[in-house]
């Protein structure tokens, strides 16, 4: 079975599964020259359970989200496929250098727009697996960004809510109704799910909060940093 492309899928064509060894026939030659393939460089976003039956030390992957891949890809125009941990010696780059470069072809790239959601979070909501690699590049939306910075949750690839923070009530109120929203459409979204736990964005700092929902009980526990500014 080709593991990649069963992974990341053609977006406009289905094709056939194939053996291991014909998968890297089928990347397009120019990839191996650094000077064509950097443009097509990408980073997508998964949740480490939908990598468990494949073989990851191939991918090149980090973790710029506690508990959530940041997966290297190659955005084609007709397909998206992995970047194989060999293509760096091929490039004689290192690994810094290209998730920097995926990263700026994405605030490049990609415009998204944020509406206001009937859970009153503002959201991205499109059909584009690539859509929550926009909660790394928070720092060009203004709008989703309060004084203490903002609220964040992705549960499916697909959907970003953001609440921003302007003092403890909002931090109170959003925590009230993202945290069960998030996991109800977390376990509705079967093989799209990406993460049902809440994120803490500020000044460039990225921060997990840790919460636990069942019907008729909420806790979350805030990052320090989050309390010591909201609350002093």
């Amino acid at each position: 079975m080709n593991y990649w492309r069963r992974l990341f899928g053609f977006r406009k064509k289905n094709t056939a599964d194939l053996a291991p060894e014909e998968s890297a026939e089928l990347m397009p030659p120019f990839l191996d020259q650094w000077e064509y393939a950097q443009a097509y460089l990408a980073i997508r976003l998964h949740h480490p359970s939908s990598l468990q039956s494949f073989p990851v030390e191939e991918l090149l992957s980090r973790q710029d989200l506690d508990g959530i891949l940041s997966v290297l890809v190659f955005d084609l125009p007709d397909s998206v496929e992995c970047v194989l941990r060999t293509q760096l010696e091929r490039w004689n780059k290192k690994e810094e250098e290209v998730f920097a470069i995926a990263l700026r072809n994405m605030r490049e790239k990609y415009s998204r727009q944020w509406q206001k959601g009937k859970n009153l979070f503002l959201e991205i909501t499109e059909p584009d697996s690539f859509a929550c690699t926009e909660a790394l590049l928070l720092d060009r939306h203004t709008m989703c960004i309060g004084k203490f910075g903002t609220l964040f949750c992705m549960p499916q690839r697909d959907v970003l809510w953001c609440a921003p923070i302007a003092g403890d009530i909002d931090l109170e109120v959003s925590l009230q109704r993202m945290i069960p929203s998030c996991q109800e459409l977390f376990e509705k979204a079967g093989e799209t799910q990406l993460s049902d736990q809440i994120f803490w964005y500020y000044q460039g700092h990225y921060e997990r909060l840790y919460s636990f929902y069942t019907p008729g009980r909420l806790k979350y526990i805030l990052p320090a940093d989050l309390e010591e500014l909201v609350y002093g």
